[in-house]
């Protein structure tokens, strides 16, 4: 009989409540207490842990296991072994050891490394993470791990976030046990909830579009009759196709123990999304990573393609992975929660103040961290934050941070109902919602919209994780001397400064218009309109300092990051410019050449003036996209020749979205001028009908 979703929910994970269940009793506390203190943990309690973790994963179906890791791309990766071993009188057995489970050898070579690693220096180590959940798919148990060098350098974006969790929890504790006396805060976790979006297409439609099969982006595709102009798909009725892999969805994630709870239609066609409820960080982040995974997989399994890129079409909104930030103390305390007194909310007053100090101060390595390539298409298209990040508090929160800055600011009176029918008067939200804003505090969090939907979470909240350690460090120093009333007047002072000094980042306006743009100067706020313009920005600025400082990343480590940012933007470029030369040839000519020819050879036998102007038209039009195709490889085999990362990724920049977009000009005007017979690509309209 098949299992009901609760009974079900969590099978395939080798949570606490499984190890607590199978593990001898000092066992489990031993691994609690080095989860919480950070200490080794014992050979004999690691092969205890080992083996009841096997036993668990073969009576599950599992039948090897895989340290599991992030290296620096973004991406995750593997490397399986079956439980199968010979025995010493050379027969077959079931061996997992804790010396296999803490740790395992892989290649370190082939991952970007930022030059960390050469092709020689091969060896590189997994290391269990004793705080994230072990998990079965498609039967391998997988160990989430940490990634090393073989001299040590972090090759993961795992380590960096666990060590910049442990920071902010070390500097947050200290602040909120100055004034929560009533219970010990030993720890602080910080707590985030991903919003995934993305886009579902037909497998057949996809696999005639080499752009999308190469890049999951268009590189031409003219404007179809319909797309999102009627506001019909926002919220609408989900598609019965849909509907059968959002299920299947649902309980391949219901089985690992992830709360995947909201799904609905996005705003452009074939365009979703679904939410996961928070966790702490480095959980979540596994947790996105198995969604985006299983989103992927799942649509193959209904003849769909899942796309994650964050502009895949034209003209239509993109997609983002709005990044939900929240910190809790280790018995609940949300330290983001106002209470019904904000205003002597000593802890939500300064921890708001640190993430306000925190966004204005690292408002470069925030754009970057949220950013790539792919999401340079996306960020200020009016439909998702601009380059110029900005925070919103909203209008009653606003107010108490101005009226403690400012003793003569005067509040406004607001009605605190609203009167609804059948439910008479219900208490009304303390302030409405911007979309629009890069950071914006969302009642008892801290959405961050800029992050986007093919990226790992893992930069991001390394980031926030860091600077707002950095900033309740120094509240902490500075009222770890006071007592009583100068505890709460010297932290008043604190808000009051942090307030002033960083008002400029703080807008409740739209900041999609042009209004914004010129007023974020006049303030002095950053603005990169490119992923590479905020490298090289963060670079500038020696925003990269506040890693080596807070001991996140070594000298070296900031470095090779640094160099990967380069180098993927040197390979996107670099891609594009071959995939649309080949489409030009393979795809778009020959369309237009076949057109070409059948009204040719109409007007062989019938003179018509519009059929003429159309031919020329399009005789034009082929002669100016063979002209260009010139300047598309010329441009790419010139980058070749550059051998300083930084040199050539700028060179790509400046020159390959230009040629590109001229690109998709030209051929929009070809696929509008031809007949649907002789478009040999997939158009717009065939690909955001092919749901149906």
């Amino acid at each position: 009989m098949k299992k009901n979703v609760r009974e079900n929910f969590g099978s395939m994970t080798f949570n606490k409540a499984k190890m607590k269940e199978r593990l001898p009793y000092p066992v489990y506390l031993k691994w609690k207490e080095a989860l919480r203190t950070n200490r080794d943990l014992d050979k004999e309690s690691a092969d205890s842990i080992a083996h009841a973790m096997k036993d668990w994963a073969i009576e599950n179906g599992a039948t090897h296991y895989s340290h599991w890791f992030s290296p620096l791309n973004g991406l995750t990766a593997k490397k399986q072994e079956a439980f199968i071993d010979r025995s010493k009188d050379n027969e077959p057995m079931n061996r997992f050891s804790g010396k296999e489970l803490i740790k395992a050898e892989s290649d370190a070579s082939s991952f970007p490394s930022g030059g960390m690693r050469s092709t020689f220096e091969a060896r590189g180590y997994t290391y269990w993470d004793l705080s994230a959940n072990s998990f079965i798919l498609d039967n391998v148990l997988y160990i989430p791990t940490i990634f090393l060098s073989f001299t040590g350098e972090k090759l993961d974006k795992r380590a960096p976030l666990l060590e910049s969790i442990n920071l902010l929890s070390k500097e947050g504790s200290r602040l909120v046990n100055l004034f929560e006396k009533s219970q010990y805060t030993y720890r602080l976790r910080p707590k985030i909830g991903l919003e995934q979006e993305f886009f579902l297409v037909d497998k057949e439609v996809y696999k005639n579009r080499t752009d999308l099969v190469n890049c999951e982006r268009t590189l031409i595709g003219s404007k179809p009759p319909k797309g999102q102009e009627l506001d019909d798909h926002y919220f609408g009725v989900i598609p019965k196709r849909v509907m059968d892999f959002y299920k299947d969805v649902n309980e391949k994630l219901w089985s690992l123990g992830i709360y995947a709870k909201t799904e609905h239609n996005e705003v452009a066609p074939c365009q979703f999304e679904i939410a996961v409820l928070f966790e702490n960080a480095n959980i979540a982040i596994d947790d996105n990573q198995l969604v985006m995974s299983i989103l992927k997989t799942t649509a193959l399994e209904h003849n769909l393609v899942c796309l994650l890129h964050e502009k895949p079409f034209n003209g239509v909104n993109g997609s983002g992975k709005h990044n939900n930030y929240s910190i809790s103390t280790n018995y609940g305390l949300n330290c983001f929660e106002p209470g019904k007194r904000p205003e002597d909310n000593y802890i939500f007053l300064l921890f708001t103040s640190a993430i306000i100090e925190a966004t204005d101060k690292y408002q470069t390595l925030l754009r970057l961290s949220s950013s790539s390539v792919s999401n340079d298409y996306r960020l200020g298209s009016s439909e998702a934050p601009p380059a110029i990040v900005s925070l919103f508090l909203g209008r009653d929160l606003e107010e108490i941070f101005k009226s403690i800055a400012d003793k003569n600011f005067s509040k406004n009176e607001y009605s605190e109902n609203l009167k609804v029918n059948s439910l008479g008067y219900v208490k009304k939200d303390k302030s409405d919602r911007n979309r629009t804003s890069t950071v914006a505090f969302t009642g008892n969090k801290f959405e961050f919209r800029m992050l986007g939907s093919s990226k790992s979470a893992s930069d991001l909240n390394i980031i926030i994780n860091t600077a707002m350690a950095k900033s309740l460090r120094g509240i902490a120093n500075r009222l770890e001397g006071c007592n009583g009333e100068d505890l709460k007047v010297e932290a008043m002072k604190i808000v009051s400064e942090i307030y002033k000094n960083h008002e400029r980042v703080i807008y409740d306006g739209d900041n999609y218009s042009n209004d914004w743009i010129t007023e974020a100067k006049r303030r002095g706020l950053k603005n990169y309109p490119t992923f590479l313009d905020s490298v090289i920005g963060a670079l500038d600025e020696n925003q990269e300092e506040l890693f080596v400082e807070e001991n996140i990343f070594s000298r070296k480590e900031i470095d090779a990051v640094f160099e990967i940012y380069m180098e993927d933007v040197i390979k996107y470029h670099s891609l594009e410019l071959r995939i649309l030369d080949s489409m030009i040839l393979k795809d778009i000519l020959p369309s237009a050449l076949d057109e070409v020819k059948e009204i040719g050879a109409t007007l062989s036998f019938v003179e018509n003036k519009n059929l003429r102007e159309l031919l020329d038209y399009l005789n034009n039009d082929i002669n100016s996209l063979l002209e260009c195709k010139k300047d598309l490889v010329g441009i790419y085999e010139r980058s070749l020749t550059i051998r300083d990362t930084k040199e050539c990724a700028v060179y790509l920049q400046e020159n390959s979205v230009g040629i590109i977009e001229k690109v998709r000009i030209i051929a929009d005007r070809i696929e509008k001028n031809v007949s649907r017979k002789n478009w040999s690509i997939p158009t717009y309209e065939d690909i955001f009908n092919s749901l149906i």
